[in-house]
């Protein structure tokens, strides 16, 4: 196992299903906080995605995680790598500009089960290396399963992997199980990994139907996440609201002592600085809260010489 700080991991593979290993640790122990990104597709909404990336940027969780579904992917009429490497080289520089560690996790989208006639598998492979893994950070354990690895599912090599690494690493604190689809928690395979879960404290993320729902097995919380950009299923009945589970958000957890809090936040309910500012007011006049003051010419230059951040104004 290779240990890079409070992270350890065990994927071989030159290439890493994740962009980089620069936490923001914010030395608090072992305490740490991380967001997740639900899916982006089916039928992705411009502007959403990558909206969340850059909130999520000036949230500076310690890293980021998913559940899938970061391209289209299959289409009939074409089934080339070409294809296939236009849609990634879209999605890809938008995650790259996430400043935590983003963690991929595989979506029925993003891959093909290898016996299938799609090469989605082997150009997701070629990209990340594996599409199941785990890793550990501050004792606390992230298994990152793929629910398309094989036609029924997890697939028998998965789930004896999935086991391995659950009886290797028992004195972890917390275990969190990331997936795509949550119709595999009704197949035999899982049905294994649950009674392996059984006896200690851990929670599931799954994607796939759009729709926010909070589901309870096993006095367990299991949370299969809305969109981050990916199509509004109901939106043509009027019924896409947060009562519905229909919304866009990322979710944040916060990994406290030995338990976690989440919190499933609305894109649309964060805003930077910039939501209010003079230059987009035209109501207020010059007697009436104006008060955007000009620096001299040349003192901008000045004080950042000096190391003082210095905002622009053009008022």
């Amino acid at each position: 196992m290779e240990k890079i700080g409070n992270f350890s991991h065990e994927v071989a593979t030159v290439q890493k299903p994740w962009t980089h290993l620069n936490f923001g640790d914010r030395g608090d122990g072992l305490d740490f906080c991380f967001g997740i990104v639900a899916d982006r597709t089916g039928r992705a909404r411009p502007g959403v995605f990558e909206g969340a990336i850059d909130k999520l940027n000036r949230m500076r969780p310690e890293f980021v995680m998913s559940v899938g579904d970061f391209i289209p992917g299959f289409c009939m009429e074409d089934f080339s790598d070409a294809f296939l490497e236009k849609q990634w080289a879209e999605v890809n520089p938008m995650i790259e500009k996430c400043i935590p560690p983003f963690f991929y996790v595989v979506g029925n989208h993003d891959y093909a089960p290898e016996n299938g006639s799609h090469p989605n598998a082997a150009l997701w492979k070629k990209m990340f290396g594996v599409s199941y893994y785990y890793f550990i950070y501050k004792k606390t354990l992230f298994l990152c399963l793929n629910t398309v690895e094989d036609t029924s599912g997890l697939g028998e090599k998965q789930t004896q992997w999935a086991l391995e690494v659950l009886k290797k690493h028992t004195d972890v604190r917390w275990t969190f199980v990331f997936m795509h689809q949550p119709a595999i928690w009704h197949t035999p395979d899982f049905a294994k990994i649950e009674d392996a879960l059984y006896e200690r404290n851990y929670t599931v993320f799954a994607g796939d139907l759009h729709a926010y729902t909070k589901y309870v097995r096993n006095g367990r919380k299991y949370m299969m996440l809305g969109t981050t950009g990916g199509g509004d299923v109901r939106v043509a009945q009027g019924q896409r609201g947060v009562h519905f589970g229909e919304f866009d958000h990322i979710t944040w957890v916060s990994m406290c002592g030995d338990r976690p809090d989440f919190t499933h936040i609305a894109l649309d309910g964060i805003y930077d600085e910039n939501v209010v500012t003079t230059e987009k007011i035209t109501w207020l006049t010059a007697k009436y809260f104006r008060a955007n003051k000009k620096l001299p010419a040349g003192e901008a230059e000045r004080l950042r010489a000096l190391g003082i951040d210095i905002e622009e104004s053009e008022f």
